[in-house]
C-alpha cells in the first residue's frame, strides 16, 4: 500500500469562524426611542410654546396666535365716509404736502383747525378710519375699537414693520433711543405682526391724558402692567402734546362712541 497520502487525506479543513451577528436587544431599542423622545420634546415643546404665545411668526400663524380678539365691532365704507363727514376731516398724501408755516425745513403735517363741542363720533366709525386712512406708519393693523363708559379697547396686528418711524412721530414711549431700536429690532424678528390687545380706563382733559390699564396682550403673553403703562400713557401724552392745531377741551369714551369738545387739525398729510 502506497504510503503517499491522497490530497484529501491531506487538505485540512478549516472550519468557518463565527460571525457576531446577534441582533441588537429590545432593550437597547427601548432606551434608544426614549432618548429621541425626550430630545424631540426638549425642542419642540419651547418652539411649539413660543408659536402659542406669538413669538414665532409662521408657526404663530398656525396656532392661531396672531388672530387679533374679535371685539365685535364691523365697519364698512359707509362709516369711513361718516367719520369724514361729522368730523370734516380729510387725510392727503404727505408727498403734496406744503411747506410748514412755522418751519421752512419740514413739511406740513396737521392744518386747518376746527372747534367743536361735544362732537361724538361711533366705535365703527372711528375703526373705519383708524383702518382706511392708508397710513404707511399707522401701528397697528386690522383694529377693532370697542369703547364703553370710560374704557376703551383695542385689537388687531402689530405693524412692527414701520414701528421706529412711528415712535420717534409720537415723540417717544419713555425709553432711550437705543433702548426702543433694540425692542424693535427684537419685535421684528421674534414677534412680527404679532395680535395685540389693550384695555384701559382713559380720557383726556385740557390736554392731560389720564390713563389706566387693566389688560395688555401680545400674542398670547401678558405685558407688565409697569412697562405697558410707562410705554402707552407716555405715547399718548407726547401725541397729544406733539400734535399741531390740537387742544383738547374733553375726549371720553361713552357708551358705543367717543365724546369730543376742542379744537383738532381737519387735514391731516400721511406717507403711504
Amino acid at each position: 500500500m502506497d504510503d503517499k497520502k491522497t490530497d484529501l487525506e491531506t487538505t485540512e479543513v478549516v472550519a468557518p469562524q463565527e460571525t457576531n451577528t446577534a441582533k441588537p436587544s429590545k432593550k437597547s431599542h427601548k432606551k434608544r426611542n426614549i432618548f429621541l423622545i425626550l430630545i424631540s420634546v426638549f425642542i419642540i415643546l419651547p418652539i411649539l410654546v413660543a408659536g402659542w404665545l406669538g413669538f414665532v411668526p409662521g408657526l404663530s400663524n398656525i396656532l392661531g396666535a396672531n388672530k387679533p380678539r374679535d371685539l365685535g365691532v364691523r365697519y364698512t365704507e359707509a362709516d369711513f365716509q361718516s367719520y369724514q363727514k361729522k368730523s370734516g376731516t380729510s387725510f392727503k398724501d404727505f408727498a403734496n404736502s406744503p411747506v410748514s408755516p412755522t418751519n421752512s425745513s419740514k413739511k406740513t403735517v396737521f392744518a386747518d383747525p376746527k372747534t367743536v363741542e361735544n362732537l361724538k363720533l361711533s366705535q365703527e366709525e372711528l375703526t373705519a378710519a383708524i383702518n382706511s386712512t392708508g397710513w404707511l406708519w399707522m401701528p397697528i393693523k386690522n383694529a377693532q375699537i370697542r369703547l364703553t363708559d370710560n374704557t376703551v379697547e383695542v385689537s388687531g396686528n402689530l405693524n412692527m414693520k414701520y414701528m421706529n418711524e412711528f415712535i420717534n412721530f409720537a415723540g417717544g414711549v419713555g425709553y432711550s433711543d437705543a433702548d426702543v431700536e433694540k425692542a424693535v429690532s427684537w419685535g421684528n424678528k421674534f414677534v412680527g405682526n404679532a395680535a395685540v390687545y389693550v384695555k384701559a380706563n382713559a380720557s383726556i382733559t385740557n390736554d392731560v391724558v389720564s390713563f389706566s390699564l387693566s389688560e395688555v396682550q401680545v400674542g398670547r403673553f401678558s405685558v407688565p402692567m409697569d412697562i405697558a403703562e410707562n410705554v402707552l400713557s407716555t405715547g399718548a401724552t407726547n401725541s397729544v402734546n406733539r400734535t399741531s392745531n390740537l387742544a383738547v377741551t374733553s375726549a371720553k369714551p361713552v357708551a358705543g362712541g367717543l365724546e369730543f369738545t376742542g379744537t383738532y387739525p381737519t387735514t391731516i398729510y400721511v406717507k403711504h
